[in-house]
């Protein structure tokens, strides 16, 4: 079962991990959208190493559900680490989803390039990030984490349709993981 549950741990610890060494000011790029700015300040405190600023940025639920399974917000930091708000949309007047691309250099010194799509929710008028969904692969479902139901990341399928160990996720068709199924 972690071994199923690892692509999506490491790419949460990633998430998390990643950043730059010392805090820069916010730039021209800061986007007015309100929506947009959370996603910004978090992925800015990710990139600093600022603990406290990304997990203010989380759904009191998401900061809550996420520290019950000891998965700290504890970035170092990376001064070559960059990203970039690419689109906003709204799914209902409380939630959004606000697509990104963060981009650093790997362990061997080679640039990657990450699309991440972050589910907000509007809570107690202000709006918190509750959940993500990476790109791992051009023929791959994205991993998805909801951070308010993280330990549902370690399901696996467990079908003779799927071999054991499959990630639930892989084994799904591929769809948007923000949107609520139309009733």
């Amino acid at each position: 079962m972690l071994r199923a549950a690892f692509p999506v741990l490491t790419c949460f610890a990633l998430i998390f991990q990643i950043g730059c060494g010392s805090s820069a000011p916010l730039g021209k790029d800061v986007p007015s959208d309100p929506v947009a700015l959370v996603v910004y300040e978090f992925l800015e405190a990710v990139r600093c190493g600022d603990t406290d600023s990304a997990s203010v940025r989380l759904t009191p639920l998401a900061l809550k559900r996420t520290s019950e399974l000891d998965l700290n917000f504890s970035p170092p930091g990376s001064p070559t680490a960059k990203f970039s708000i690419e689109r906003v949309e709204m799914i209902e007047s409380d939630k959004a989803v606000v697509e990104s691309t963060w981009s650093d250099l790997d362990a061997d010194g080679q640039p990657n390039v990450e699309k991440i799509t972050w589910a907000l929710k509007l809570t107690d008028a202000e709006w918190r990030i509750s959940g993500m969904a990476a790109e791992i692969g051009p023929d791959l479902p994205p991993v998805v984490m909801d951070f308010e139901n993280p330990g549902q990341i370690a399901s696996t399928a467990k079908s003779t349709a799927q071999p054991t160990g499959t990630p639930l996720q892989a084994s799904q068709p591929r769809q948007d993981p923000f949107r609520t199924v139309p009733k």
